[in-house]
C-alpha cells in the first residue's frame, strides 16, 4: 500500500489529542545533555558512562533535535525517552564490564556484513541466512537491551524479550492509527525477536546515522559525516562481546546499510570481515527509503517536506556510495561479494548458495528443504501487501536519478534489470 501522505492519517487517535494539549508545553520537554544524564543515572543507579568520548556527539544530537528536528510534542516525549534510554544502557554497560572483567577475553566470530543502500533486499536474505540455526543473528530485544538481567548470572530470569514484546505492541496501538501500522507493515514489519539491524548497538556511542533517518535535524547529520567512527565500531565490539558471552555462535551475520560509509572504520576494527554489498537499482531505491523514511519520522514530527527528503536522500546515498567504493578499492577484493537484489528475490535459494560457497560454508544436509519451508511461510505471509512508491512523490524523477548514480549503475552493470536494459536499448 502507500503509506499515509499527512501525520493526522500516520497517528493514532491518542497522538493527535496529545498533541493539541501539549502543544503549548513543548518547552518543557527538556532535552538539556546534563538533565539527560542526570535522569539516566538516577533511573539507574549508576554513574559511570565509560569514559567521555560519547559526549560531544551525544550534545551534538540533543542540541539538533532540539533546535532542527520539529518535533511535535509526542515525538519530544519519544525521543527524549529514547536518548535517556540509550544513556541508560551506557551506564549497565560500564557496571557489566566491571563486574564481568572476562569479558574482554570473549572471541567474537569475524562477522559477516550484509550491508549496501537501503530497500536493497538486505532484511530479506538476513532473515533468510537465520534460518541457519549455526548462524548467530542479533535480535532486536537484546540489542535493546544488551546486558542481562543479574549483569550475567543465568539463575536471574530474562525477562527482555517478554517486556519488549509488550512495548512494541503498545506503541504501534498508541501511536500509529490503523492505515499507519498497515504503512509500516507493508514496508519493514519488526519483531522483538527478528533479527534487526545493528545500528541499535551503535547508537549507545551517539555516533551512528540511523538518528538522522529519524528526524535528528541536519546539524547533526552533517557533522557525523565529518567523523572517524573508529572508536565507535570499538565499543560495537565490546557490547558484541557481552552479546557472545550469553550466546556463543560459530558463525556471525550482522546487517545495516550504514556500514556502507563506514568500511574502513569497520574494517579496521574486524580485519577478516567479509562484506555482502548488496545491490538494487536506485531508482526503486531512492523512493522506497524515502516512503520509509515519511512513515517513521511522521510520528515524531508533522513538519515534513517531501522534496527535501527526497534531495536529502540523494546527496546522502551519492555521498555514501563514493565512500564505500573507495574504501572497498582499499581492501582485500576477497572480502567482498557483490549480490544483486533482482538474484537475490528471483532466486533466493541460488544466492543463498553462492553465498555460502564465497563464505567456505558447508550447508547441513537438510539445509535446502528447510530454506524453501521457509520462503514459502514468508511468501504466505506478505500475500496482500504491497509497498507502492514514486520518485515523483519526492520531488525526483528517474532521470534525475540515473544522473546522480551514473557512476554506481557503471561499475555495477548487473543492478539494470531486463526492464531497464530493454528500456535503454530502445533509447527511452
Amino acid at each position: 500500500m502507500t503509506s499515509p501522505v499527512s501525520p493526522k492519517k500516520m497517528q493514532g487517535a491518542w497522538v493527535r489529542r496529545a498533541n493539541i494539549i501539549g502543544a503549548p508545553l513543548k518547552g518543557v520537554i527538556s532535552f538539556q545533555p546534563e538533565f539527560l544524564m542526570d535522569r539516566a543515572r538516577k533511573l539507574c543507579h549508576l554513574d559511570d558512562f565509560g569514559g567521555d568520548d560519547f559526549q560531544e556527539p551525544f550534545r551534538i544530537l540533543a542540541r539538533s533535535y532540539d533546535r532542527h528536528a520539529q518535533l511535535h510534542f509526542t515525538g519530544r516525549v519519544l525521543v527524549r525517552r529514547h536518548l535517556v534510554r540509550c544513556l541508560m544502557n551506557r551506564l549497565k554497560i560500564t557496571e557489566y564490564w566491571r563486574r564481568n572483567p572476562g569479558t574482554e577475553n570473549v572471541a567474537v566470530p569475524d562477522p559477516v556484513v550484509i550491508t549496501g543502500f537501503p530497500r536493497t533486499g538486505s532484511t530479506f536474505l538476513h532473515k533468510t541466512l537465520a534460518q541457519d540455526r549455526r548462524i548467530r543473528t542479533l535480535r532486536l530485544w537484546e540489542m535493546l537491551s544488551p546486558v542481562p538481567p543479574g549483569w550475567g548470572d543465568a539463575s536471574v530470569p530474562d525477562t527482555r524479550l517478554a517486556r519488549l514484546r509488550r512495548g512494541i505492541e503498545s506503541h504501534r496501538k498508541v501511536i500509529l492509527s490503523p492505515a499507519g501500522r498497515d504503512a509500516l507493515k507493508s514496508m519493514h514489519w519488526m519483531e522483538a525477536d527478528h533479527p534487526a539491524e545493528c545500528w541499535q548497538l551503535l547508537q549507545y556511542s551517539f555516533r551512528c546515522g540511523s538518528f538522522g533517518w529519524n528526524a535528528a535535524g541536519d546539524d547533526y547529520n552533517l557533522w557525523l559525516c565529518q567523523q572517524d567512527l573508529t572508536d565507535s565500531y570499538r565499543y560495537y565490539r565490546k557490547l558484541l562481546q557481552i552479546l557472545t558471552a550469553s550466546a556463543p555462535a560459530e558463525r556471525l551475520v550482522v546487517k545495516y546499510p550504514g556500514h556502507l560509509g563506514c568500511l574502513d572504520e569497520l574494517i579496521r576494527v574486524f580485519p577478516n570481515a567479509r562484506i555482502l554489498w548488496l545491490h538494487r537499482d536506485p531508482v526503486d531505491v531512492i523512493p522506497s527509503i524515502c516512503s520509509l523514511s515519511k512513515v517513521i519520522r511522521l510520528q515524531r514530527t508533522n513538519d515534513f517536506n517531501p522534496v527535501k527528503l527526497g534531495q536529502r536522500s540523494l546527496e546522502w546515498l551519492t555521498w555514501t556510495f563514493g565512500k564505500g567504493m573507495a574504501a572497498r578499492l582499499r581492501h582485500r577484493p576477497e572480502q567482498f561479494l557483490d549480490v544483486y537484489y533482482r538474484d537475490l528475490t528471483r532466486n533466493p535459494v541460488g544466492a543463498v548458495r553462492r553465498i555460502y560457497d564465497f563464505l567456505g560454508w558447508q550447508a547441513n544436509p537438510d539445509w535446502e528443504d528447510t530454506l524453501r519451508s521457509y520462503l514459502a511461510r514468508d511468501r504466505e505471509s506478505r500475500q496482500g501487501l504491497r509497498h507502492r512508491y514514486s520518485p515523483e512523490d519526492f520531488g525526483l524523477n528517474a532521470d534525475i536519478i540515473q544522473a546522480a548514480f551514473r557512476e554506481y549503475t557503471e561499475r555495477f552493470p548487473g543492478l539494470i534489470d531486463d526492464r531497464e536494459r530493454a528500456s535503454q536499448a530502445s533509447g527511452r
